[in-house]
Formats: C-alpha cells, sequence, structure tokens
C-alpha cells in the first residue's frame, strides 16, 4: 500500500522541528523530537509499522501515491526587495486599483476558503505584457503608496493576494510566497524572479518558503 503526505498539508523541516500548514484547517502546527522523526522516516522511505500508525492517526500521510502536482512550485533565493531599487512614482490610478483590490481581498479571505484562494492556477496572468518589468514597477509603487490609505500591520496575506491579482491583470507573472521561521513565525510576499515586490529583502530572508502559488 503506497502513502503519500495529505494533499491540504505543506512543510517545512527545521532542526529536529518540522512546521506544516495545513490549509483546509488554516492552521499550522509543529512536529518535533520523535514526532518529527517518525515523519523525517517516512520522507526517507524508512519508517516502520508504529511510524505509519501515528502519521495516518494524525492525518499527516493519507493512502495513495505522491501527486507532484499538489507541491508547492520553488522560488530562487531573493537578493533583492523594496530599498533595492529606485522606485517610481506611484500613479494615481494604479493606486487607487492597489488599495481597491486589498478591500477586496480582505472580503474573499473572510468569505472563502483558504484552500481555495490558493489552489494552484489561481489568478494566472491570461496574457503576457511586453513592457511587465515597466508595469511590475508602476504596481509595486501603488502598493507603497497604498500603505498611507490602508491598515499595513499584520495584513501581508492581504496585501500579498491583492498585488498577485492586480499583477496578473496587468499581464505580468508573479508568485505568492507564505514563508515560516523559527522561533515560530509565519509572513506572506509577492516574488518576481529573485527580486520581493512586497518588503526589503532584510524582512523576508529569515524565512523559508512552505506554500508557493
Amino acid at each position: 500500500m503506497n502513502y503519500r503526505l495529505s494533499p491540504h498539508l505543506r512543510y517545512c523541516l527545521f532542526g529536529a522541528a518540522s512546521i506544516f500548514l495545513d490549509t483546509d484547517r488554516e492552521r499550522y502546527f509543529l512536529l518535533q523530537d520523535r514526532a518529527d522523526a517518525r515523519f523525517r522516516r517516512f520522507l526517507e522511505q524508512s519508517a516502520d509499522a508504529a511510524d505509519f500508525h501515528w502519521l495516518i492517526a494524525r492525518n499527516i500521510i493519507a493512502e495513495g501515491r505522491d501527486d507532484p502536482t499538489m507541491h508547492s512550485r520553488k522560488v530562487p533565493a531573493p537578493t533583492s526587495g523594496l530599498g533595492n531599487q529606485s522606485p517610481l512614482s506611484a500613479d494615481v490610478v494604479f493606486t487607487i486599483r492597489a488599495i481597491a483590490a486589498q478591500i477586496s481581498a480582505r472580503r474573499m479571505l473572510r468569505r472563502r476558503p483558504f484552500a481555495e484562494i490558493l489552489k494552484p492556477g489561481w489568478s494566472v496572468a491570461q496574457s503576457v505584457a511586453q513592457d511587465q518589468e515597466h508595469r511590475v514597477s508602476c504596481v509595486t509603487a501603488a502598493f507603497q503608496r497604498a500603505r498611507h490609505f490602508v491598515p499595513a500591520k499584520d495584513q501581508c496575506l492581504v496585501r500579498s493576494i491583492a498585488m498577485k491579482q492586480v499583477l496578473a491583470s496587468q499581464g505580468c507573472h508573479a508568485n505568492l510566497v507564505i514563508g515560516v521561521a523559527l522561533p515560530f513565525s509565519a509572513h506572506a510576499w509577492v516574488q518576481s524572479g529573485d527580486t520581493i515586490l512586497t518588503d526589503a529583502l532584510e524582512l523576508v530572508e529569515p524565512y523559508t518558503p512552505i506554500l508557493v502559488v
């Protein structure tokens, strides 16, 4: 019988601990020490019957073959972020769109399941803008200016969802990344290539991506 990671889970390994994101229950949880060792033996294909029983009972693994489409995409290690480039002046129209998109994203997070919002293929650009670099700069500047008009503290996921949607509407591809760190903290950001669009580089560097969409 074959087993795989439960499809609603994503994970990161840290020393003798594993952090999991449960997208169905919208929560994080931590495995440490012996529990972490059980999960790692599963990953290394050396788990025994007791390991399988423990992991199945906690819905960490499920029957079935591994599905590569359920894996998070990888992103390059970031090398630059806000403050590393000369910003453009924020366009008024783009700034209004940035504000409206964040209001809409906040409402969407209250009304729709987290797993549905962040499922593969969500908010993908339908066309590719020829002047993509310029448009990315314009949207980034607009979201920076919008911080003066909408709450910024503890709104990283709202801001990231909104920015990814605005960029997609402009024909620009970017990734929404959720990262975790120990002692436990989580942060969301938008990344284009190796450039962070929502934050300074030093803010994002401590985090390891656990979900990329």
